[in-house]
């Protein structure tokens, strides 16, 4: 299995380490909110409620090759109850991202595959109360990267094919020091383990050097890495089964606990699986 395809997986999961939704229903929908919602689904975009008793909503946007109706983000702005947007693959503009400056509840924000730049992470910096951003396969660097510092709470970051350095996430981590970043391998890093190896013609050599033990294999490492991906990405499936379980029961019933204990018994065995997936990438040569 190629190790890029693995890698992907992961990133086209569900918020795996999205917040949970908060356990109070959440204040009740205004009037501009209640008209945005209709405006939106006229659009062909559900803002629905994230569980049955909820005020708090969550949208997904897909819109494919087709640029957005500057209507969408007109309308986004007024859900002042959306705690999760998904945004991925979207051919937003930088400056849309300017709607979503006053979204204080927003906790989830999947920006991946955009034609996003550190201008659109300038707007981006008010969202205090957010906990997960995935950014990957975008334009941005460790200036927009710095942007983030002002977000107090959050926890998970996917940087996966962005222009973002080690140098910047250490920045980062220096401010937010909870905050889990995902790198994830590098293209070149990438290439490397899906080339095949050269084949050179036999040349003399010094009998010395035929005595001297040959560099060790990345092979096994590279079995090891998979493994260990393909176990978080099983995690990853189980927990998005949990939660979409969950999301179908009533909020403060026995039955919504329950499940509730399941999605959040599983998020340790992840937290452990991604750092194994972290230290076998840590062994390649």
């Amino acid at each position: 299995m190629k190790i890029r395809a693995l890698l992907l997986a992961l990133l086209t999961t569900t918020s795996v380490f999205a917040a949970d939704p908060a356990p109070a229903a959440g204040p009740a929908p205004t009037a501009a909110e209640t008209a945005a919602v209709a405006a939106l689904a006229k659009l062909g975009i559900d803002a629905r409620p994230m569980a049955a008793g909820l005020n708090w909503r969550t949208v997904l946007v897909r819109l494919g090759k087709d640029k957005p109706d500057p209507k969408i983000f007109a309308a986004l702005k007024d859900v002042t109850n959306l705690q999760e947007l998904d945004l991925a693959g979207v051919q937003l503009a930088d400056a849309d991202l300017a709607q979503l400056a006053g979204l204080k509840n927003l906790r989830v924000l999947h920006l991946e595959k955009t034609p996003l730049t550190d201008a659109g992470l300038a707007h981006v910096k008010g969202l205090v109360n957010l906990t997960y951003l995935n950014v990957y396969a975008t334009a941005v660097t460790d200036a927009g990267l710095a942007q983030l510092k002002a977000l107090p709470n959050l926890k998970s970051l996917y940087v996966f094919e962005t222009k973002v350095t080690d140098a910047g996430i250490a920045a980062l981590k220096a401010a937010l020091p909870k905050v889990n970043v995902v790198k994830g391998l590098t293209a070149e890093e990438i290439a490397k383990l899906n080339a095949k190896p050269e084949v050179k013609p036999e040349e003399k050599k010094p009998a010395v050097a035929a005595a001297t033990p040959p560099k060790p294999e990345n092979k096994a490492v590279e079995a090891e890495v998979a493994e260990a991906q393909k176990k978080l990405d099983g995690l990853n499936a189980e927990i998005v089964k949990r939660r979409e379980a969950r999301g179908k029961l009533t909020a403060g019933t026995p039955e919504y606990a329950a499940a509730d204990k399941l999605v959040q018994d599983g998020k340790p065995e992840i937290e452990k699986a991604t750092a194994a997936v972290a230290a076998a990438k840590a062994k390649l040569k």
